[in-house]
């Protein structure tokens, strides 16, 4: 089973590096993450980061969910 990734500190704020992400969760994850949900840092325009509360929903709400459904079938 992958494990829910810990998030990044940055200015205070918790944020997750999707590429960070293990390819299972990374490939649905950034498929599932609305482009005005991306965080900016600094003066860079990544399109990498998200807050990490926002990983955290999809982790627990599709993520899971989904493994659940599968091992039941």
């Amino acid at each position: 089973m992958t494990r829910k990734a810990a998030p990044i500190f940055y200015e205070g704020n918790k944020i997750l590096r999707i590429s960070d992400l293990p390819f299972s969760q990374s490939t649905l994850f950034s498929g599932w993450v609305q482009p005005g949900n991306f965080v900016v840092l600094g003066e860079r325009n990544d399109f990498d980061c998200v807050k990490y509360e926002d990983y955290e929903y999809w982790y627990q709400n599709y993520f899971i969910t989904e493994r659940d459904l599968d091992e039941m079938i």
